[in-house]
């Protein structure tokens, strides 16, 4: 079962007791359980708080948390020093659970132990260097540290069955709690500016709150359409099988330089090569150029039934690094229907642009997993949730094609595209559709003419409490049900997600018979879901 829903919290103007911490409300991909804040986060009282602490404080959604953090400030702290204490406190809490880490490690005769305390190391990396940036880091990358957080604490849920497993899992509760208050605070000052005493707790599309449509300037919106990936990119380094620089995409990667500024290409000619690739952290701009959809193949088969791999592990080709770029190439995972979670793309990096790429799995092909990424003129198919993760991402003119799910796909299945995972109201993330497509793959259609009534396809369901996804202008096959949305289980996330419509067409776009729990974007906010407004991609996406 879900944990229960979070108390409403009440302003701090009144200045008597704050309410005890809510329960961080979400789940882990395929029903893992999720953090709440400790006890021990919490202050005695919060009756010898200074002012200027309580009114920041009532911003946040882990109220006890904050005063404690902030325990150390004066009566006359400015917000910024405030949020600088909070950032310097949050900072301070990663090294310890890095040393946690290491010693799980080291301690472990266990695969699957050590596996997670492995990626735990990774995401608490990612969460450091997230902070890192001077003075402050933006909202985005200080929600994304939240989200390494949770990634850690979810990576120990799977084999908590140990004191030290659980006390670990316990530190990173309070470090959440911190990292959550810190990004409430971030998203209020965005709001309201610096007058603490008009703070409040974040607010969703829920709440009537939107997200700010004035990012970019209509003079500043780019022709969406005019985006994407530059042809005609000298190459730096080509892979083939014979008479190239590389015979492996992998070799090609590990050549480029680290944290080089410029974009180094990788030519992959035509051909299949078998293997897993990874972009780390340090390899930062790097570009697949392929010869086509299906004429350039990257493949592998990894899934998370294999001991000691976990569904971040599964990835054909998983990203770490910024400015990650692809085209006209397929990315697939061979798993199999029967495998469970078996990613073929995961982008951790910000500004990854995927232009003309298919992807090509069945549970979880596409891993969005963090920061900003652009996907345009691509091809994602898959069998359920195979669109996932918790970055700022735009899918626009892209085919999504639900593939049979089971070894007996005459048996019938419930499909969800997507599963966007925010957990955070204040995290600025989501997954918007503009302009796409949601079909069936020919045997798919086969299956589903033959009996209707047991395909059943839905536009998305709630990975997390906060999931935001939202379809614009899209044209929607008859495949997709009349309710539009699926839940999770029971009526988790259901009064807390945001999931909208805008212009669907097609025979599967049925807004009168939609579940209540779903809307129809007005109007007047369908531009805070644009490219420009919602990744800033007017920044950073080039002329295709």
């Amino acid at each position: 079962m879900p944990p229960p829903p979070a108390p409403r919290l009440l302003p701090l103007l009144v200045l008597v007791l704050l309410h005890l911490p809510s329960s961080l409300s979400s789940r882990h991909h395929h029903h893992r359980s999720t953090p709440s804040p400790s006890p021990a986060a919490a202050p005695a009282s919060s009756g010898s708080a200074p002012l200027a602490v309580l009114l920041a404080c009532n911003a946040t959604r882990f109220q006890p948390a904050c005063v404690a953090t902030l325990s150390g400030a004066g009566s006359d702290a400015s917000a910024s020093d405030l949020l600088g204490a909070t950032l310097t406190a949050l900072r301070a809490r990663i090294p310890p659970a890095v040393s946690t880490a290491k010693s799980v490690l080291a301690a472990s005769s266990n695969v699957n132990l050590s596996n997670a305390a492995t990626n735990c190391l990774t995401f608490l990396s990612l969460s450091s260097r997230r902070l890192a940036p001077s003075p402050a880091p933006s909202l985005l990358s200080a929600s994304t540290a939240l989200l390494h957080l949770y990634d850690c604490w979810s990576a120990y849920k799977y084999v908590n069955f140990s004191r030290a497993i659980s006390d670990a899992m316990a530190y990173l509760d309070e470090t959440i709690s911190v990292n959550s208050n810190y990004i409430s605070m971030l998203a209020a000052r965005q709001r309201y500016g610096d007058e603490t005493s008009l703070w409040r707790p974040p607010q969703t599309e829920r709440d009537g709150y939107w997200p700010p449509a004035a990012a970019a300037s209509k003079e500043a919106e780019p022709d969406v359409d005019a985006l994407g990936v530059p042809r005609g990119l000298p190459a730096n380094a080509t892979v083939c099988a014979a008479g190239c620089d590389y015979k492996t995409v992998r070799e090609a990667v590990a050549a480029a330089p680290d944290y080089g500024e410029g974009p180094f290409v990788v030519r992959v000619k035509e051909g299949v090569y078998r293997e897993t690739v990874s972009v780390p952290w340090e390899k930062t701009n790097v570009v697949l150029v392929g010869d086509g959809m299906g004429r350039t193949v990257i493949t592998g088969d990894l899934n998370a039934d294999t001991p000691g791999v976990s569904t971040f592990n599964t990835a054909t080709v998983g990203v770490l690094a910024d400015g990650f770029m692809a085209r006209d190439l397929t990315i697939s995972n061979t798993a199999g229907p029967d495998a469970h979670q078996a990613v073929a793309f995961r982008s951790t990096g910000d500004r990854t642009v995927l232009d003309g790429v298919e992807l090509l799995g069945h549970q979880d092909t596409l891993y969005a997993h963090a920061m900003r990424h652009f996907y345009t003129r691509c091809r994602v198919a898959g069998t359920v949730d195979f669109v996932f993760g918790n970055s700022a991402a735009v899918l626009h003119a892209t085919a999504l094609v639900v593939l049979p799910r089971q070894l007996r796909p005459d048996k019938g299945e419930n499909d969800a595209v997507t599963a966007q995972g925010r957990t955070d109201p204040a995290q600025p993330t989501g997954i918007v559709l503009s302009s796409c497509a949601v079909n069936g793959s020919d045997e798919y259609m086969a299956l589903y003419r033959q009996n209707p009534d047991a395909h059943r396809v839905y536009l998305g369901r709630p990975w997390k409490e906060y999931s935001r996804t939202v379809y614009l202008r899209c044209t929607l096959a008859e495949i997709v049900q009349p309710q539009g949305w699926m839940p999770w289980k029971d009526d988790f996330a259901l009064s807390t997600l945001y999931y909208g419509e805008f212009g669907s067409a097609g025979p599967g776009a049925a807004a009168g018979r939609r579940v209540a729990w779903s809307s129809q974007v007005p109007e007047d906010h369908v531009d805070a879901y644009s490219v420009a407004n919602f990744i800033q991609g007017h920044e950073w996406i080039p002329k295709a």
